[in-house]
C-alpha cells in the first residue's frame, strides 16, 4: 500500500547562521522523509546554513525580483524610478505610500509589489510563515500559497521587535493556528492580540542533544595556552546580544582579581566595538574574538562558564544548545531565559549591567 506523503512549506528569510534557521534544521531533524515532502522557501537563497539543509528538501527562493523594492524605504524607491525616467512608477508608489501613511495599511502595497510574484504550483497541506512575525512572510503565505492549512510561527517578543499591528490583524485570520517559541513571548502576543489568544501554542525550537553532543567531538576547540577560567559566548556580535556589556563585566572580573578569559564565537558589526572597548578597559589580551563557526560546540564543551549575556532575544538557542552540556550558565533575563533554565542545576538569571553579569559569574567562579 501507497501512502502519499504530506506536503509541507516552511518560508524564512534565508538560511543564515542564527537561532531560526538553526530551529528549522531542528526539526526538520525529526520529520520522516518517507512521510513528508519539505519545501523550504527563502527570500535568498544564501547563508552559512544552507549547505545544511538535507538533500531532499526542495529550496524555492521566493521574492527574487521584488527583494530590492520591500527592503528600501519607500521614498528611496520613489526617488529611483523618478530618477530612471519611470514615472508611472514613482507616481503609483507615491500613491501607495500616502495610503499607508494615512492608514497605517500596507496591503496594498505588498498586493500590487507582488502582482507578477508567480505562485508555486503545489498546493501543501500545510505552511508556515517560520521566521515571522513579519510582513512579507505572513503575506506571502496568506496570499500567495496554496495551503489546506497555513500557521504563523512567532520566534520572538513583540514588545522588543515590533510589529504591523493592521496587517497581522488582517492575516492572522487565515491561520489555523499561531506557534509562539515561549511563554513569555506568548502572553505577550495575546495581551497585544486578544481576538487571537485562541489560536496561540507554546512550541519550542527543537534542539537535537544527541545531535550537538556529536558535534561537538568533531569540533574546534581552545587552542592558546591559557590555565585560568574560560567563558564563552556564542552569537551575532551585535547590540542585541550585549558583547559589549560582557567586556565591562571583564574588566570587574579582572580587577577583582579573577584569573579569566573571554572567548567570543560569531561575527558582526559590533565587533569593532567590543575591540576598541577592550583596548580602552586594557583587556585586550583577556579576550579572544573566534569568528564565525558553524559548529560551536567543541568550544561549548570545554569552556568552564557559558554566558548569554544578551539584551533581549527571540528564543535563543545558543542558550538551549548550551544546554546540552552540564557547563555552568549565567545568561541575564532576556524573554525565555528563566523559562529554559528552570531546570538546569548549575545556571543563574541576571539582570542586564555589567556588575549584576560579573556577580553572577563570580557565584561560580
Amino acid at each position: 500500500m501507497i501512502i502519499e506523503k504530506k506536503q509541507l512549506f516552511f518560508l524564512l528569510f534565508s538560511m543564515n547562521l542564527g537561532g531560526v534557521e538553526k530551529s528549522l534544521l531542528g526539526l526538520l531533524s525529526l520529520l520522516d522523509r518517507d512521510e513528508y515532502d519539505i519545501h523550504i522557501g527563502l527570500l535568498r537563497k544564501e547563508g552559512a546554513l544552507l549547505d545544511s539543509l538535507p538533500s531532499w528538501v526542495v529550496v524555492h527562493e521566493c521574492f527574487k525580483e521584488q527583494w530590492e523594492v520591500l527592503n528600501r524605504p519607500p521614498l528611496l524607491t520613489i526617488k529611483s524610478f523618478f530618477n530612471k525616467g519611470n514615472f508611472m512608477e514613482a507616481i503609483m508608489h507615491l500613491f501607495l505610500y500616502i495610503i499607508y501613511k494615512v492608514s497605517g495599511d500596507r496591503t496594498l502595497f505588498y498586493k500590487y509589489i507582488l502582482r507578477k510574484e508567480p505562485s508555486i504550483d503545489i498546493c501543501f497541506d500545510k505552511a508556515y510563515a517560520y521566521a515571522g512575525p513579519a510582513s512579507m512572510l505572513d503575506y506571502y503565505i496568506c496570499r500567495k500559497i496554496k495551503a489546506k492549512e497555513k500557521y504563523g510561527w512567532i520566534h520572538y517578543d513583540i514588545k522588543r521587535f515590533g510589529i504591523d499591528k493592521v496587517l497581522t490583524r488582517k492575516l492572522y485570520k487565515d491561520y489555523q493556528k499561531v506557534y509562539v517559541v515561549s511563554e513569555t513571548a506568548k502572553s505577550t502576543f495575546d495581551e497585544l492580540f486578544l481576538e487571537f489568544r485562541q489560536k496561540t501554542e507554546v512550541r519550542y525550537n527543537v534542539v537535537s542533544k544527541e545531535q550537538i553532543l556529536s558535534l561537538a567531538e568533531q569540533g574546534d576547540t581552545f587552542t592558546d595556552e591559557f590555565f585560568g577560567i574560560r567563558i564563552l559566548t556564542v552569537g551575532r556580535l551585535s547590540q542585541e546580544k550585549g558583547q559589549d556589556v560582557a567586556i565591562s563585566a571583564l574588566k570587574m572580573l579582572i580587577d577583582k582579581g579573577y584569573d579569566v578569559k573571554w572567548y567570543f564565537v560569531g561575527e558582526g558589526n559590533l565587533r569593532t566595538i567590543c575591540e576598541q572597548k577592550a583596548s580602552e578597559l586594557g583587556v585586550s589580551d583577556k579576550v579572544a574574538f573566534l569568528g564565525l563557526q558553524t559548529n560551536p560546540y567543541g568550544y561549548m564543551k570545554d569552556c568552564d562558564i557559558y554566558v548569554q549575556p544578551s539584551r533581549h532575544e527571540r528564543y535563543c538557542i545558543t542558550l538551549a544548545e548550551a544546554r546540552c552540556f552540564t557547563t555552568p550558565i549565567v545568561a541575564t533575563n532576556f524573554t525565555g531565559a528563566e523559562e529554559q533554565l528552570r531546570t538546569y542545576p548549575q545556571s543563574v538569571v541576571t539582570g542586564m549591567s555589567a556588575e549584576e553579569i560579573a556577580e553572577g559569574i563570580i557565584r561560580f567562579l
